[in-house]
């Protein structure tokens, strides 16, 4: 618990001011770049349990997440960069990359069908998700922290709940400590806490403040205001009707993603993804859920965007 605790303090101390001052934007692009290259090989030694690769398609799994991530996240850009609108580019990698990695098949003897799987698995798992996470830094700060308060709202109050309450089993052949207690107040606070965060945004964080100017310096008044027409001409209230269900959804991925990750290391019989963060395991054992839940809001805010597009952005 110790090593947990120190570990999560020092992660703390190093994201959050890199994903918040425009000064280190292109430092948290090369951590992402890092965090792909890390991820992707954190799955690859998951799946070396069951079968080796060798070492080009090692090395064509990574240069093709990348390829992915760099595509659909279209990082590398300053603050007036847009990545909603930067994905034209997609109709030429996706096809590409997909056609390159079928063609494994044929350069690499032990390269199977299965491998094709396991690859596209790790292509789609790792690049969309860390591509989805540079989106919502490109769209704002408070994009991230509403993130980042719902997987960690989601993963608190369900380990809490669940361990003073939890009676029925959630997941039990996944995850036998889970319960649906958990589950459900997970859900409950996270979208409490974080809808009030995305609603009252401006209230929280108002110009002129310390944490104003440092988190708020547009002025916006809402998560969506200033991104989506919802967000300059519908009051709170209807806006609260977008939000407060998106919201739950996403807490209800954030615990879906921690499934699927327990339910991979149960499957290949590993107790943790990697090492790289003691008491915590891999990358992707501390960043499971928030790869899901990235993945849900890029896509809805994505939607919105594109539905009901700003009036001035």
């Amino acid at each position: 618990m110790k090593k947990r605790m120190i570990t999560g303090a020092v992660l703390a101390l190093v994201l959050i001011p890199t994903v918040s001052f425009e000064i280190f934007l292109g430092i948290f692009q090369v951590l992402m770049i890092l965090f792909v290259v890390i991820a992707t090989t954190e799955m690859i030694r998951m799946y070396e349990t069951e079968k080796k690769f060798q070492l080009l398609p090692k090395i064509g799994i990574v240069l093709l997440t990348l390829g992915t991530f760099f595509s659909v996240g279209g990082v590398m850009g300053d603050l007036e960069h847009n990545p909603l609108e930067a994905n034209g580019l997609l109709s030429i990698t996706i096809p590409l990359i997909t056609l390159i990695l079928f063609s494994f098949l044929v350069l690499f003897k032990n390269f199977n069908g299965l491998d094709v799987g396991k690859a596209l698995t790790i292509i789609n798992y790792v690049g969309l998700g860390a591509a989805s996470i540079v989106i919502l830094r490109f769209l704002g700060v408070r994009f991230i922290v509403y993130l980042l308060l719902i997987t960690s709202a989601t993963d608190i109050f369900a380990y809490l709940f669940g361990v003073k309450y939890g009676k029925h089993k959630l997941a039990p052949h996944i995850s036998p400590k889970k319960s649906w207690e958990g589950a459900i107040a997970g859900t409950i606070f996270a979208t409490i806490i974080a809808s009030s965060f995305a609603l009252f945004y401006g209230q929280f964080f108002q110009v002129g403040t310390v944490l104003g100017d440092f988190l708020n310096s547009g002025g916006q008044m809402t998560l969506l205001d200033n991104f989506s027409s919802l967000g300059e001409r519908t009051p709170v209230w209807v806006q609260g009707l977008i939000i407060v269900p998106i919201t739950m959804v996403a807490s209800i991925f954030a615990q879906i993603g921690d499934l699927v990750a327990s339910r991979l290391k149960r499957t290949y019989n590993i107790k943790d993804f990697g090492n790289i963060l003691p008491g915590h395991g891999g990358l992707l054992d501390r960043f499971d859920s928030v790869l899901f839940v990235a993945l849900f809001l890029t896509s809805i805010f994505l939607l919105i965007y594109r539905l009901f597009p700003a009036v001035i952005l």
